[in-house]
């Protein structure tokens, strides 16, 4: 007959292997993909980043859009340790959390000029292969992101409205020079920023080309990707794009939404997103 002690250890024992079940199940279910408190701590701590959705949703878009690259691609803006109460604003840190934790999950770090290759055949992508980009043009992303990209030996790819270029809180014609040398890439994101989608078609093509040529003569090498102000395309937008450049981006994901090259899908990051896991629930 079991004594008492047995007994308190055999329910102590009991009890700590319903929790560690439940623990188990509710990371299974995807409940411990969260930002903050201490049991998603815990998840990230043991299993590591969490990125099973991220990877079902693009099994999903290889079924649905055979023939584009099935990569992640993320959108910033601002990055920077000030403005804490702009949600567009990403801290430097922040950025660098992310950056490690897709590395421990395996993610492989690409830019534009892969795709284009891997669109020419001219060589494969891996398998979690990530696109970080960041549009606008913004000072901060070559006074802060542009160092931590260099530190973690991972490329960027920058997409920057023309019409901008040296003004106030603005990268300079020189930053975007020195940038390409160390391994980033640029592209366009229009001459004004306004929104395409309400433009003729001659106003579009003006956008398109002229931003290309502006960036193309500051570089001197040829631009080919360009992401949309807002996101926003329709048949005139995408028939000029196509005409101007290789590829283009939009500035969210849509998992039952076809892509093309010129419709590639990124996720928007934003100032809530601590760690990676709430990226993929950003739409």
């Amino acid at each position: 007959m079991p004594s008492k002690k047995n007994k308190t250890e055999l329910i102590i024992i009991g009890f700590l292997c319903i929790c560690i079940g439940l623990f188990s199940f509710a990371r299974y279910m995807g409940w411990l993909a969260q930002d903050s408190g201490l049991l998603p701590m815990i998840a990230r701590t043991v299993y590591g980043p969490d990125v099973r959705q991220e990877m079902a949703r693009l099994k999903h878009a290889k079924d649905i859009s055979s023939g584009i690259p099935h990569i992640t691609s993320l959108c910033y803006h601002e990055v920077t340790p000030d403005r804490e109460d702009d949600c567009m604003n990403v801290k430097p840190e922040d950025l660098r959390r992310h950056i490690r934790e897709f590395k421990e999950a395996g993610y492989v770090f690409i830019h534009v000029g892969d795709l284009q290759n891997y669109a020419a055949g001219l060589a494969p992508l891996p398998e979690k292969a990530l696109l970080i980009t960041f549009d606008d043009g913004y000072a901060d992303n070559y006074n802060y992101a542009y160092p931590v990209l260099r530190e973690e030996q991972v490329p960027g790819t920058f997409f920057v409205v023309s019409s901008t270029i040296g003004k106030e809180n603005r990268m300079t014609a020189a930053q975007l020079r020195e940038m390409q040398a160390n391994g980033m890439k640029i592209g366009s994101h229009t001459v004004t920023h306004d929104s395409l989608s309400n433009m003729s078609a001659k106003e579009v093509d003006f956008e398109l080309r002229a931003s290309r040529e502006t960036l193309e003569s500051i570089l001197g090498e040829p631009v080919f990707a360009l992401a949309y102000p807002g996101g926003k395309v329709n048949e005139t937008v995408l028939d000029k794009a196509k005409s101007r450049y290789e590829m283009a981006f939009v500035a969210a994901v849509r998992p039952e939404t076809k892509q093309t090259m010129y419709t590639l899908q990124r996720y928007g990051v934003f100032s809530w997103n601590k760690h990676i896991e709430s990226i993929f629930r950003n739409r």
